[in-house]
């Protein structure tokens, strides 16, 4: 082999690895982003439970991504790029934790609104970054870029998925150290056929069922999710690549759609039938999500804790089935290698 062979060997090898060394930055900056917005997002429908005020604040967080999905993501990349984009939007999430020390309608509300439109542009530039280095590694790889964009997702969610772990141990060890009376619910067992399972109303039962967690308890839990938040942003400004290192105009790029022309053509996949049936499971994703992170959470809180049994053991039974949801994860960049 000549000299020049090598050196284009080693230079693809360093390429190669370069790209996917920002794969795995992003991941885990997402992991540790939604360490502390998982672990706070089941956390409302408990410590929030007044009036259904946690829920509420979820339902605003939703409301808020399902707009600044269909408008913001084309506008804020453009404007950012989608290295910043991400830090930007991490940023906005902050505000949703930070009012967890001031739990009201006119604080929640306006602070998941805020996150949702965060949420867009979040998730649209971490696929497009990705999409664009998968391109960039299959020219010099000769590997199809379909297939390595699945390996990186595949990465991705490996990592990304332990979030509800580390988030979830989180909230338990904080709540359960010490002598915190308040991880022990005020029902007796006479009580558990009144406010258990089916028969469980948070809005109308929480205050029975659910103490108020003391708020330094609650203080410390935001202090750690906002270190959290702070340190992914961190993670992604210093360790991940600009995309315009690899983005040479890729051909089928919609950057030069608006935001408009960009919602006329989502509107017309959902007359393509694999579209379709694609919904529908994001539809039951979706039921799943909003019954676990809100009912189940509030549900088991107070059912598991009759007794001695502690509040925070319902978190320890979440976070046991999440590093599951990581090995499906695991699985798909190892089966795109057949591709």
């Amino acid at each position: 082999m000549s000299n020049q062979e090598e050196i284009t060997t080693d230079f693809k090898a360093n390429k190669t690895w370069r790209i996917m060394k920002n794969v795995v930055v992003i991941s885990l900056a997402f992991m540790v982003h939604f360490t502390a917005y998982s672990g706070a997002a089941n956390l409302q429908s408990s410590i929030n439970a007044e009036a259904g005020l946690g829920t509420a604040s979820l339902a605003a967080v939703y409301a808020g991504l399902i707009f600044s999905s269909i408008f913001l993501p084309t506008i804020v990349i453009k404007w950012l790029g989608t290295k910043w984009a991400m830090v930007l939007s991490f940023l906005s999430y902050m505000p949703y934790i930070a009012v967890q020390l001031l739990p009201r309608f006119w604080t929640l509300i306006p602070a998941g609104l805020i996150l949702g439109l965060g949420g867009g542009p979040l998730w649209c530039s971490k696929c497009t970054y990705l999409s664009v280095v998968a391109e960039a590694h299959s020219k010099i790889s000769n590997i199809p870029a379909e297939a390595l964009f699945s390996r990186f997702l595949g990465v991705f969610f490996m990592i990304f998925q332990l979030n509800q772990v580390w988030g979830n141990l989180i909230s338990s060890l904080v709540l359960s150290s010490g002598d915190n009376k308040a991880a022990v619910t005020a029902l007796n067992e006479t009580q558990i056929s009144e406010f258990c399972g089916a028969n469980f109303l948070p809005s109308a039962d929480a205050g029975d069922a659910l103490q108020t967690q003391p708020p330094e308890r609650i203080q410390m839990i935001a202090g750690i999710y906002l270190a959290c938040m702070a340190g992914a942003a961190l993670i992604v400004a210093v360790g991940v690549d600009s995309m315009k290192r690899y983005d040479n105009r890729r051909s089928g790029s919609s950057s030069g759609l608006s935001s408009i022309a960009l919602l006329s053509v989502t509107i017309k996949l959902l007359i393509e039938p694999n579209q379709l049936m694609l919904i529908i499971i994001n539809v039951f994703i979706g039921l799943q999500q909003a019954f676990f992170g809100a009912d189940f959470t509030a549900n088991q809180m107070q059912a598991v804790s009759i007794g001695s049994l502690l509040v925070s053991s319902v978190y320890y039974f979440i976070l046991s089935g999440m590093p599951y949801k990581s090995l499906a994860g695991m699985m798909l960049p190892v089966a795109s290698f057949k591709v």
